[in-house]
C-alpha cells in the first residue's frame, strides 16, 4: 500500500477549484511509485504557491522534465493546469472552458478531465429539447454513463466514434438522444466541432444507437 499520499492543499485546489475529476487524476497519480510521488508532490505544492503568488509562473515554478515519458507528462500536464490557474483563477468560468478544452486533451496526451456540475451560462431561451450525437464506446450507452461532451453534429460523432483514437472501433458506436434544455451546461462557441456539454447528471428523454461501425463501413462503401 504506497505511504506517499497527494498533499491536502493541493486536493483542495484540483477538487475544487479547478473541478478535476479525482478518480480520472488518481489512476494517473497513483500509477506512480512512491519516490516519483515524493517528487511530484514537492512540485505540485511549489505549483500551487507560486500559481496564487507570482504574476511570472514560468519563470518562477521549476520545469520538471528529469523522469520516464509517464511522469514527463503528468508533470507537464500538472503545470499547464496551474498555470492556467495561475492566469485565470479571477474568472472561475474562463478557467473551466480553458481547462475543458485545453488542446492536450485533443492530441493524444494525458490531461486532468474538468467536471463542469452547473451551467456556464443560462439556455433558456433555447429551444426546449434538442437530439444531440455522441461517438462513445458501447459499454458507455448500455450502462448510460455518459461523459460530458456531445455534439449537434452527426458527422462530428462519426469522426469521434469511429475515425479519432487508436481503439477497437467495433465496440464503437454513435448514440442520438435528445436532452433537455435544462441539461446543458456549456453550448461551446467553436462552431467546428458543434460541441454541447451536458451536466454530468443528466438523463436523457430518449437515447439510441444511431450508427454501429459495420452500418458506417457499409455507408462509405455505397
Amino acid at each position: 500500500m504506497s505511504k506517499v499520499e497527494l498533499p491536502p492543499s493541493v486536493l483542495d485546489c484540483l477538487k475544487n477549484e479547478m473541478q478535476i475529476e479525482m478518480e480520472h487524476f488518481f489512476k494517473k497519480y497513483d500509477s506512480f511509485d512512491d519516490s516519483f510521488k515524493a517528487t511530484a508532490n514537492i512540485l505540485l505544492v511549489d505549483m500551487l504557491r507560486v500559481s496564487k503568488e507570482s504574476s511570472s509562473f514560468n519563470e518562477d515554478v521549476y520545469f520538471y522534465e528529469d523522469g520516464t515519458h509517464e511522469q514527463n507528462e503528468f508533470m507537464d500536464a500538472m503545470f499547464d493546469c496551474f498555470k492556467l490557474f495561475n492566469e485565470l483563477q479571477s474568472s472561475k468560468i474562463d478557467l473551466l472552458k480553458m481547462m475543458y478544452k485545453y488542446h492536450s486533451r485533443s492530441e493524444g496526451y494525458w490531461f486532468p478531465v474538468v467536471v463542469i456540475s452547473k451551467p456556464l451560462a443560462s439556455y433558456l431561451n433555447e429551444p426546449s429539447e434538442f437530439i444531440l450525437y455522441r461517438g462513445c464506446y458501447l459499454d458507455e450507452y448500455n450502462s448510460k454513463a455518459y461523459r460530458q461532451s456531445w455534439t449537434s453534429d452527426l458527422d462530428t460523432a462519426k469522426r469521434f466514434a469511429f475515425i479519432y483514437g487508436d481503439f477497437n472501433k467495433n465496440n464503437r458506436v454513435v448514440v442520438k438522444a435528445k436532452i433537455k434544455n435544462t441539461d446543458i451546461a456549456w453550448i461551446v462557441e467553436i462552431i467546428t466541432e458543434h460541441e454541447v456539454v451536458l451536466l454530468p447528471d443528466f438523463s436523457p428523454i430518449e437515447d439510441a444507437i444511431e450508427l454501429r461501425y459495420t452500418q458506417y463501413c457499409e455507408s462509405k462503401n455505397q
